[in-house]
């Protein structure tokens, strides 16, 4: 895995392409982030939507116990999830996004099944009981139909998801739940997750051999 340090985007300089979305600059993904979805798929043996697109000046997540998480990558090391998340795929990025008002953060998770339960789907396999998402609509994105949710702290202990609206969606017989942090309004957190969603491609198993 990279180190906490290590960019996700490309340079940033005057003639590279860009768009600015809620605040937030995106830009073309470094080319380690497409070897890192190549090589998540391959160890899960399915299809990962993978970002081209992210925001600029954020980077992998510092590690924790000595867990250090990807852009994306396989949930089931074993400082991480360990054995029950083997199968599902986890990444987290975080930093100041240029031009954002705050501190930002995006989880992403996918699960190697349809998970019909959003708040499982949300949380992983260690979801407390009793957990619950709120649900805030549908969108219509690349010809997937994804659903909304808002993920409340005080109803989802633990979870990389707290206080961020999540898009969650199926493909192929897999759930996917990719989301930023609501830092100032639901309105930018939806436009960052929707503008994320327009530059994902699925990445295959074989993509990289």
């Amino acid at each position: 895995m990279p180190s906490s340090s290590s960019p996700t985007t490309a340079a940033a300089s005057r003639n590279q392409t860009g768009e600015s979305i809620a605040k937030v600059f995106f830009v073309p993904v470094a080319l380690s982030v497409r070897r890192e979805c190549e090589e998540t798929a391959a160890a899960v043996g399915y299809a990962v939507p993978c970002p081209t697109m992210l925001p600029l000046g954020m980077a992998p997540t510092p590690g924790v116990q000595g867990c250090q998480l990807a852009v994306i990558g396989p949930a089931d090391l074993p400082a991480c999830g360990g054995a029950q998340w083997r199968g599902w795929i986890v990444g987290s990025i975080q930093g100041a996004a240029a031009r954002t008002d705050g501190f930002q953060h995006l989880a992403l998770v996918g699960a190697p099944r349809v998970v019909a339960n959003p708040a499982r789907a949300i949380d992983g396999p260690p979801m407390v009981p009793g957990s619950r998402v709120d649900a805030r609509g549908v969108e219509k994105i690349g010809g997937h139909t994804m659903r909304w949710y808002f993920v409340p702290p005080n109803r989802n202990i633990g979870s990389v998801f707290m206080d961020h609206m999540v898009l969650v969606w199926n493909v192929s017989g897999h759930t996917y739940a990719y989301g930023f942090h609501v830092v100032n309004t639901f309105a930018q957190a939806r436009a960052l997750d929707v503008e994320l969603a327009r530059h994902l491609v699925m990445v295959d198993p074989r993509a990289g051999r």
